[in-house]
C-alpha cells in the first residue's frame, strides 16, 4: 500500500488580500410620494358626492319611466275597454233580431216562400212570390224605442219589487225588535216582582 497525500484546498485570499474593485454605480428610484391626508378626504368625498348625484339622477329616471310605463298601460286598458265595447255594439248589430227591425224600416217583410240563389252558376230555385208581411204572424219585431220601454218598464217593476222586499224585511226587523223590547220589560217587571216578594218574605 502506498500513501498518497491529500491534496490541500486553494485558499481564497481575505477580503484584505482580495483586489479592490468598485462597486458598478446604479440609480436609485426615487421615493413615491404619498398623497397628504387631508387632499385625500376631500377627493374620497367628492367622488361619494358624485356617486349620489348620480344616484339621485338614476332613480329620478327610472320614476319617470315607471309613471310613464303605468300611464301607457291605463291608455291601453281603456282602449281594451273601449274595443270590447265597439265589438258589443258590432255584435248587437249584428244580432238577428236588429237586423230584422232595421229590414222592417226598410219595407221588408218576412218571407216563408223563400227562393235559393245557387252560386257562382246564379241559377234560382223556387218560385219567388210577393208577400205583404200577414204571412207569419207570430213574428213581431220590436223597434229600438219599443225596446228601451220595455226595459224600462222591466228595470222599473224590478225596482219596485225590490223596495217591497226592502219594506218587508224593515218592518219584520221592527217588529221583532218590538217583540223583544216587550219581552225584555216583561222579564225585567217579573223580576221586580220577585225581589218585593223575596223582601216580604224576610222576617
Amino acid at each position: 500500500m502506498t500513501a498518497l497525500q491529500a491534496p490541500r484546498p486553494e485558499r481564497r485570499p481575505s477580503r484584505e488580500q482580495a483586489p479592490s474593485v468598485r462597486p458598478r454605480l446604479q440609480s436609485v428610484p426615487q421615493p413615491q410620494r404619498r398623497m397628504a391626508t387631508v387632499p385625500f378626504v376631500m377627493v374620497v368625498a367628492l367622488v361619494m358626492a358624485v356617486g349620489m348625484v348620480g344616484l339621485l339622477v338614476l332613480t329620478t329616471a327610472l320614476q319617470d319611466q315607471t309613471f310613464t310605463v303605468q300611464a301607457k298601460q291605463r291608455q291601453a286598458e281603456q282602449l281594451a275597454d273601449q274595443l270590447s265595447a265597439l265589438q258589443a255594439e258590432l255584435a248587437d248589430a249584428r244580432s238577428v233580431q236588429n237586423l230584422a227591425v232595421a229590414a222592417q224600416k226598410l219595407g221588408m217583410r218576412p218571407d216563408p216562400y223563400g227562393t235559393q240563389l245557387v252560386l257562382p252558376q246564379g241559377t234560382v230555385v223556387g218560385k219567388g212570390v210577393a208577400v205583404s208581411g200577414v204571412e207569419v204572424p207570430s213574428v213581431r219585431y220590436l223597434s229600438p224605442e219599443q225596446a228601451d220601454a220595455q226595459i224600462k218598464a222591466l228595470a222599473k217593476a224590478e225596482a219596485e219589487r225590490k223596495a217591497k222586499l226592502a219594506a218587508k224585511k224593515k218592518a219584520a226587523a221592527e217588529a221583532k225588535k218590538k217583540a223583544e223590547a216587550e219581552a225584555k220589560k216583561k222579564a225585567e217587571a217579573k223580576q221586580k216582582a220577585d225581589a218585593v216578594a223575596t223582601q216580604g218574605e224576610r222576617p
